[in-house]
């Protein structure tokens, strides 16, 4: 099926552009160069997916569900999850795969303050990548249980760290690696 491509016109530069090289920002399309000038993209895949209860909330901010949540990590990762169970707080590199649109400007879901995407935790960001820092609780093969992750179920992980709080307990909080 011969499918036409949607094309827009950039309401910076006035070039028209071709679905995905534009965004809407505040419902007007904005190319991706005047919004990251020039820069390429970073090419990111997946390591596992979080399996849970926690769904987006509908027309607003936050997400409903339980607190705890699974890590299930593809099975190639099991070679780098050596000393992983002895950590008690991990730091999760998550995308924010259901965010919706971009807006510049918009009231703070937790106390109603006029911000930018940069001073929230909104998932509708230029670049929908997330990071919580979380407790582990368990971990049996590449499945972690952790608590306090706040991704939607079925959520790409892009990468797991040692969270500072981990770091913190064992008095290495300055070391790298």
């Amino acid at each position: 099926m011969d499918q036409k491509k949607k094309s827009s016109k950039c309401t910076e530069c006035g070039r028209e552009c071709e679905a995905p090289a534009v965004r809407l920002i505040d419902g007007k399309p904005v190319c991706l160069d005047c919004l990251y000038g020039g820069a390429k993209p970073v090419r990111v895949w997946p390591i596992g997916r979080i399996v849970n209860d926690r769904k987006r909330v509908g027309g607003g901010f936050g997400t409903t569900g339980g607190d705890v949540s699974e890590i299930r990590l593809s099975p190639g990762m099991a070679r780098f999850m050596k000393g992983l169970a002895d950590e008690s707080h991990l730091t999760i590199v998550w995308q924010l795969h259901e965010a919706g649109p971009i807006r510049t400007v918009f009231r703070r879901g937790w106390d109603g303050k006029e911000v930018g995407a940069f001073a929230s935790r909104t998932p509708d960001r230029l670049t929908p990548i997330a990071v919580t820092d979380v407790e582990l609780l368990e971990v049996r093969g590449t499945t972690l249980t952790v608590r306090g992750l706040d991704a939607v179920n079925g959520t790409p992980v892009l990468d797991i760290k040692v969270a500072p709080e981990s770091l913190r307990r064992t008095g290495k909080g300055n070391r790298r690696g």
